[in-house]
């Protein structure tokens, strides 16, 4: 087969869990599958990636910015089809949402989540709407569509009225860390980000379903939190003013937001956590999860979305909207050294459920099963 891959979205820095889907993908389907033709489409800013691929791959890089949405979607549905002509491909994947809508050849498109819907605040009007246009209709126009959890898959049914015999789900991986062992001592690690131990770790977030303010007011109310630092890894969003929440709740010295981290900063602030903690409101997936599975840490989750679809049983849940029950999660996660036993093991156990492998295989099954039904 000769496969076209549609990264065109991916913008390095910028995109987060559909840049680790696409790269995780296409690394995994290289390592597998070394007898089918790939054409990997790519940005001028996804051309920076460093992919290292085999001989049977081949990294076609476009003439425009993928910071410029209008300039993508016209590439995606004027050149891109005429590139897949030249290139006699036999299917094309577009990645992140959006297909070519006059594709030459069988199409199959990933629709990670309806978050153009479920998120409606965190988009501008323009954004969502070519969003939800483009998804709409390339799920409609493509041979199949595929998307992460079952969560997505039956919200994409009930929003866009696709057919469920059309979805296929296919897992996500945990992530493959470059930096098994850590590249700077602890120790060291630590007093750069001003952390002391124990503590609770969180991922922060610029968008407001991520729950940073909710999670910050539950801690403030922590009676651990005098013995407890809560470091969120990256960002908070621009509405919360961290200098008014730390007057308001006393947490000077005990709340750290730790900015932009490199990737191999991560695993260790992940591993010498007392708890993780994922208060968010909607994940199409939870790739958080898994990382913090890997990295041997007790979780407390919110139950929304596909959060315990992902979590399992290595995970102990609360409701994401109620202070009281998040609070009551902290203080079990940190207090209960029964149930922290149980989440790290059941944690372990969970992870056996996913694989990238796993996933380049389901993958590359459709694009066949899509290529004898158009053949």
């Amino acid at each position: 087969m000769r496969i076209g891959l549609n990264l065109l979205y991916l913008i390095p820095g910028i995109t987060a869990g559909t840049r680790t889907y696409g790269v995780s993908l296409i690394r995994a389907l290289a390592a597998m599958d070394d007898s089918n033709e790939y054409y990997v489409f790519l940005n001028k800013e996804g051309a920076s990636l460093n992919l290292s691929l085999p001989g049977n791959f081949h990294l076609i890089v476009c003439n425009f910015r993928g910071r410029c949405r209008p300039l993508r979607y016209a590439w995606e549905q004027i050149v891109l089809p005429f590139q897949l002509r030249a290139l006699k491909t036999d299917v094309v994947h577009s990645l992140g949402y959006v297909g070519p809508l006059m594709s030459p050849c069988p199409s199959v498109v990933t629709i990670h989540d309806v978050n153009f819907i479920a998120l409606r605040s965190n988009m501008t009007i323009l954004r969502r709407s070519s969003l939800r246009f483009f998804s709409t209709r390339s799920g409609l126009r493509s041979a199949h569509v595929i998307t992460i959890s079952n969560f997505s898959k039956t919200e994409i049914v009930r929003a866009l009225g696709l057919e469920p015999a059309k979805i296929s789900v296919t897992y996500l991986g945990p992530k493959e860390w470059a930096f098994e062992n850590e590249a700077v001592p602890w120790e060291k690690l630590k007093r750069s980000y001003f952390i002391r131990e124990p503590y609770i770790v969180a991922f922060g977030g610029s968008a407001r379903h991520k729950n940073t303010a909710r999670l910050i007011e539950a801690y403030g109310s922590l009676e651990e939190k005098t013995r407890h630092q809560l470091v969120i890894i990256g960002r908070l969003h621009p509405d919360i003013n961290i200098r008014a929440v730390m007057e308001r709740w006393g947490l000077a010295g005990n709340l750290i937001v730790t900015g932009h981290v490199p990737e191999e900063h991560i695993l260790p602030l992940l591993r010498h956590a007392r708890l993780f903690v994922l208060p968010s409101l909607y994940e199409g997936f939870g790739l958080p999860l898994l990382e913090a599975q890997q990295a041997g840490v007790p979780i407390v989750s919110s139950s929304a979305a596909a959060l315990p679809e992902v979590g399992g049983a290595g995970a102990f849940y609360f409701d994401p909207t109620s202070i009281n029950e998040l609070t009551n999660a902290l203080y079990r996660g940190l207090t209960d050294e029964s149930l922290r036993s149980q989440l790290i093991q059941r944690g372990k156990e969970n992870l056996g459920r996913f694989s990238w492998k796993k996933t380049a295989q389901a993958t590359l099954k459709i694009y066949e099963d899509v290529c004898r039904a158009f053949s």
